[in-house]
């Protein structure tokens, strides 16, 4: 597929988010994200949320703070962010490559998880919230499974892809993706959110909508979820 033919509704050069959306979006957000941690680290042990809870409302907030702190800038209209209307097939579209993504990463993690030695609990405490109770996992599939894809599309997509977009379409796919892997940290995450950043940029730019992009996300982050806490 040519994805760059197929985005009618792709935002103009003058209406897409440039530099200054950028940098205020992303020192928003990493601010948030230090000010999240610093949180997580005051929350006592034995408080109604756990570490992975906190986390994940740490991994929606910051980077939706990131994203409306960068739309207020300058554009202040959700369109040229990627906020459009998408036919059913689109959603379809979706959901199957969140599934797909899904169960590749499981090759993915066999083959590239021995580059990364000792970093196989870097979210062990996403898994435990799982495992607590069926409230607390259904808690956190709603926090890790809606709310944290929700936040990073909006910025990985919605702002850092749709800024990348204007030096061609697999420039702004390739390199949100890249941007959104190492955010995670150099670990064994890295390259199966590669992969889930591949798929979202793809969907956001041969669609014209980030709509299609945060149901990947939402559906893959869900699914694992749910499995972590079924399968342990």
């Amino acid at each position: 597929m040519d994805i760059a033919d197929s985005a009618p509704r792709a935002a103009s050069p003058a209406a897409r988010p440039g530099w200054p959306e950028v940098i205020v979006g992303v020192v928003v957000a990493i601010t948030l994200y230090l000010l999240g941690g610093i949180v997580g680290y005051l929350v006592p042990e034995d408080g109604p949320l756990s570490a992975g809870h906190v986390a994940f409302i740490e991994s929606a907030v910051a980077p939706a703070g990131g994203f409306f702190a960068a739309m207020a800038v300058r554009i202040r209209r959700l369109g040229p962010f990627g906020f459009h209307r998408v036919r059913a097939v689109w959603v379809l579209a979706g959901v199957g490559a969140g599934v797909a993504c899904f169960f590749l990463s499981w090759p993915v993690s066999w083959l590239l998880d021995p580059l990364f030695p000792g970093s196989d609990s870097v979210q062990q405490a996403y898994r435990d919230a799982t495992q607590l109770s069926l409230l607390s996992l259904a808690v956190t599939v709603f926090l890790g499974g809606v709310l944290t894809p929700i936040g990073e599309e909006l910025l990985f997509r919605g702002l850092i892809a749709n800024f990348l977009f204007r030096w061609g379409p697999w420039v702004g796919v390739l390199s949100s993706a890249a941007i959104f892997a190492v955010a995670h940290g150099v670990n064994a995450v890295m390259p199966v959110a590669f992969v889930v950043g591949v798929a979202t940029g793809v969907l956001l730019r041969a669609s014209g909508s980030i709509w299609p992009a945060m149901i990947v996300h939402i559906v893959y982050n869900s699914a694992g979820l749910v499995y972590h806490g079924i399968a342990s």
